[in-house]
C-alpha cells in the first residue's frame, strides 16, 4: 500500500464545473483596479499587525502586503530570515512601516520575544494573523511519530503559541483581532492528511472557545479555511483537481488574504468565534 496522500478527481468528461479560463493576471488586475477606484475603508491605518508565516510568497506574504496597502504597520515573522527581511523591505517600500522577526512558532519563548519586540517598536498589538502549517509526508499508518508530532507542533501549537503571546498586550489594552489560517481539510477530512486535518479542526474548536473567554475584553478571534490555493506548486493540478470547484479554479492567495484582512478589521467588529471558508463553494 502506498503511503503517499492521494486525491479523488472528478472526471473532466462528467465535470459540472468547467475550468475558469480567466488568467490569474486578469483577476488580479480586477482586484487592484477596484482598489484604485476606491473600496471600503477598513480603518486599518496605523494598526499594528503581526503576521506569522509571512514569507514564502503565499498567503502570509499576500496578507502582509494587503495590510500595508490598507495603511497598517506590519511585523513580518518567518523562521526563514531571508523571507522575513524581503517582506518587511517590500512593505516599507509601499510607504507603510514594517519590521522583520524570526520566531520559531513551535517555541512559546520565541513567540513571546516576537510580541515583546512588536510592543517595543510600535507600542501595541492590534492584529495577529497566524499562517504556519506543516502537512506531513503521508498516511498516518506509515508516518513516523516524529513527523506526526511535527505536524501538530507547527500547525496547532505554532498557532496557539503566537496567540498566547499576543493575548498579553491585547487583554491589557482591551482590544485586538486574531485571525487563524485554517483549512478546508478540517471539514473535508481527505485521506493522507489525518494529523493536519485534525490540527486544523482543533484550531476551529479552540477559536470558538477562546472567543467566549476573551470577548468581554473586546478581543476577537476567527478562522479562515482555504481550499487548495493557486501557487506554482499547484499549477499541474489545474486540469484535474480544479474540476471539483464550482468556480472552476483554485483561489488566489490574494483572494484568501482579503477575507483575512476583512475579519481582522473593525468592519467585522461583531464577528467572532466563526470559521469562514474561501473555497469556490466546494461542498
Amino acid at each position: 500500500m502506498s503511503d503517499k496522500p492521494y486525491l479523488v478527481f472528478v472526471s473532466p468528461g462528467n465535470n459540472p464545473y468547467p475550468i475558469n479560463s480567466a488568467s490569474k493576471e486578469s483577476r488580479q488586475r480586477t482586484i487592484y483596479e477596484r482598489k484604485r477606484e476606491g473600496s471600503m475603508d477598513l480603518n486599518l491605518k496605523g494598526k499594528v499587525a503581526i503576521v506569522t508565516g509571512a514569507g514564502g510568497g503565499g498567503i502570509g506574504t499576500s496578507v502582509s502586503y494587503e495590510l500595508a496597502r490598507e495603511g497598517a504597520y506590519v511585523v513580518a515573522n518567518d523562521i526563514d530570515r531571508g523571507w522575513a527581511d524581503k517582506v518587511a523591505k517590500q512593505v516599507n517600500s509601499q510607504g507603510s512601516k514594517a519590521i522583520a522577526t524570526y520566531a520559531d512558532v513551535t517555541s512559546f519563548k520565541d513567540c513571546a520575544a516576537m510580541v515583546d519586540k512588536t510592543v517595543a517598536e510600535f507600542g501595541r498589538v492590534d492584529i495577529l494573523v497566524t499562517i504556519p502549517a506543516y502537512m506531513g509526508a503521508g498516511s498516518f499508518a506509515h508516518s513516523s511519530l516524529d513527523d506526526l508530532h511535527h505536524v501538530v507542533d507547527v500547525t496547532f501549537w505554532g498557532t496557539l503559541n503566537a496567540i498566547k503571546a499576543a493575548l498579553k498586550p491585547m487583554l491589557a489594552q482591551r482590544s485586538g483581532s486574531i485571525v487563524c489560517m485554517g483549512s478546508d481539510s478540517a471539514r473535508m477530512a481527505p485521506p493522507g492528511e489525518s494529523m493536519y486535518a485534525a490540527s486544523k479542526s482543533a484550531i476551529m474548536t479552540f477559536a470558538t472557545c477562546l472567543a467566549k473567554e476573551v470577548g468581554s475584553s473586546s478581543v476577537r478571534i476567527n478562522v479562515v479555511n482555504a481550499a487548495l490555493v493557486s501557487t506554482p506548486g499547484s499549477a499541474g493540478l489545474a486540469g484535474g483537481y480544479s474540476h471539483n470547484y464550482p468556480l472552476g479554479r483554485f483561489p488566489e492567495s490574494d483572494e484568501v488574504a482579503e477575507a483575512i484582512i476583512f475579519l481582522a478589521s473593525d468592519r467585522a467588529a461583531f464577528i467572532t468565534g466563526q470559521s469562514l471558508s474561501v473555497n469556490s463553494g466546494r461542498l
